[in-house]
């Protein structure tokens, strides 16, 4: 980072901010690799992944810290308390308050003095006595002194639970600073540290506030990874994909992976990896031609300073190192783009000769791409003269995945993101993604514009007349003009282009009310073409996007 700062009465400029510290976002996974690379237990590793996971996602470790606050509150406390207990209507005797002052930073200790006790100007706690003092100044120390006792004897001789564990919410939330010691981390300081601090020990890391706080944070990691996948639809095909991402993570190979397009495989990929992010992170391979672009991606999807002043080398460098020292699974998707997208004659592919370096290196890498991956593939060796034998050879599983999904799994994926539908309407809804070219991405049209109707509508929910509005008078319709408008925009066989009018799109009538079964979609290569469109002579013309 820059160490330049603009003066507060200095010329106005935009960038006079980028040094605030507002912006350092998110824990650098090349300093938390550094962390991990030292510790000998896999769990531990794997917990520290998560957090740093997490402190890129919205609100970063604040949130975190206000998550375990307000979902643990009966773990506040120090150790002596949860020995004792924590009930806020107990009270802890003079016995108890001495056990659990113990635990306190000393300077702390003062705010719990017991009857006949005072403290020094460190929270040294001692108890006064009358003729304390030196001979020289006998009577004013005297006077000082009965002030000290009279004072002293005013302490309580207990303090109900409820005051300590105020007192440790308000370190928990705020910090609390100390003036002849350490200050007192807030907890998001301390998860902070406890993610990059070589010298943090997993067996007594808890901070005095908070006991058992490793263990709260295995059990938040569990009870994370269980609403993640509360809400996901597996299908077959997403089976698939998390069977084949469960054994490239154990062997730690290269794997790849093929689908069609449309059929939820990255869906299922990005799922996968957002409920192990201790273990994988999932990366969107950019559609350029340039290495810069490619580490950019990959230090954006770890989690890594990715500034536009970072070198080449220096991008590379930082990937490396974390992929390298750390137990990340690597899951690249639209991994046909590891191939030059130009100029294969003259251009090496570095990007897969990278993937190839990385994968000799033991990091496991798992390629998610549609069959254009083999096509890429024998462009390269027939037009660049690169020889395929590096690649296969390294592929330690691959699979082909299926090319379309059945009615029930469709129901299934239309029934997650429209829950208000009936059996009716989630049936049509199926048959339509079948018949149409977008195949899921048709469901998602429907879905998002039957949310836009009823919000329209001044409603929260959607209901069943809001989908079919949706399928009847706005998806399929505008699906439909589009192939026309495509069809009568290419050029015929002699170069000029079509100028005949559009054909109106013929609908069907309330598809909610029939069972449709349609047969499953054209998954073979389309004609070539300038659009990339083919028209189809289904009931319902819709295009491939």
């Amino acid at each position: 980072m820059t160490t330049r700062r603009a003066k507060d009465d200095s010329v106005f400029h935009q960038n006079r901010y980028a040094s605030s510290p507002e912006f350092e976002r998110g824990l650098l996974a090349n300093l938390v690799a550094k962390r991990c690379s030292i510790l000998d237990d896999k769990a531990d590793r794997e917990l520290i992944w998560f957090l740093q996971y997490l402190s890129h996602k919205e609100g970063c470790l604040t949130a975190v810290a206000s998550d375990l606050i307000s979902k643990y509150p009966d773990r506040l406390g120090t150790k002596a308390m949860a020995a004792i207990g924590k009930r806020h209507s107990q009270t802890y005797n003079a016995n108890q308050v001495r056990e659990i002052r113990r635990e306190l930073p000393r300077e702390l200790r003062k705010y719990f003095l017991l009857k006949g006790e005072s403290h020094d100007g460190c929270g040294r706690i001692y108890k006064p006595r009358e003729d304390d003092g030196h001979p020289e100044d006998i009577e004013q120390n005297r006077r000082d002194n009965l002030e000290e006792v009279d004072k002293a004897s005013k302490h309580p001789n207990s303090y109900p639970a409820a005051h300590f564990l105020k007192f440790c919410h308000e370190a928990a939330t705020m910090g609390i600073s100390h003036n002849c010691a350490e200050n007192t981390d807030s907890l998001e300081d301390h998860l902070r540290k406890f993610c990059l601090d070589p010298g943090f020990v997993f067996a007594d890391s808890d901070p005095w506030y908070f006991a058992g706080l490793v263990n709260t944070l295995r059990d938040f990691h569990k009870q994370w990874i269980a609403s993640k996948s509360a809400t996901v639809v597996v299908t077959a095909l997403g089976k698939k994909v998390c069977e084949t991402l469960d054994y490239t993570l154990y062997s730690r190979s290269l794997a790849l992976m093929e689908g069609t397009a449309r059929t939820g495989k990255s869906f299922a990929a990005r799922s996968w990896c957002s409920q192990r992010p201790g273990v994988a992170r999932f990366v969107e391979v950019p559609p350029s031609n340039d290495e810069s672009s490619f580490f950019r991606a990959l230090a954006r999807g770890l989690g890594i300073g990715s500034s536009l002043q970072y070198k080449l080398g220096e991008l590379r460098e930082r990937v490396e190192s974390v992929l390298l020292a750390s137990d990340l699974l690597l899951v690249l998707d639209e991994a046909h783009r590891l191939w030059p997208q130009r100029n294969l004659r003259y251009c090496f592919p570095t990007r897969i000769n990278w993937v190839m370096a990385m994968a000799n290196a033991g990091v496991p890498i798992c390629m998610v791409s549609t069959p254009q991956f083999i096509e890429w593939q024998k462009a390269a060796e027939e037009k660049g003269g690169w020889n395929s034998a590096q690649l296969t050879g390294r592929i330690g599983h691959y699979e082909l995945l299926p090319a379309s999904l059945d009615v029930a799994d469709l129901m299934a994926v239309g029934k997650a993101v429209l829950p208000e539908a009936g059996k009716d309407v989630l049936r049509a809804l199926a048959a339509y993604a079948r018949t149409s070219a977008r195949y899921l991405a048709a469901v998602d049209s429907i879905a998002k514009r039957a949310k836009y109707i009823a919000q329209r509508a001044g409603r929260t929910q959607c209901n069943t007349d809001d989908v079919r509005t949706a399928m009847q008078e706005s998806v399929i319709p505008s699906d439909t003009r589009l192939v026309h408008t495509l069809e009568a925009t290419r050029k015929n066989k002699s170069g000029s282009r079509s100028t005949q009018p559009l054909p109106e799109a013929v609908l069907p009538t309330a598809p909610a009310k029939t069972q449709i079964e349609a047969p499953a979609r054209d998954t073979r290569p389309a004609p070539a073409s300038h659009s990339g469109f083919t028209s189809r002579s289904d009931a319902v013309q819709l295009i491939e996007g």
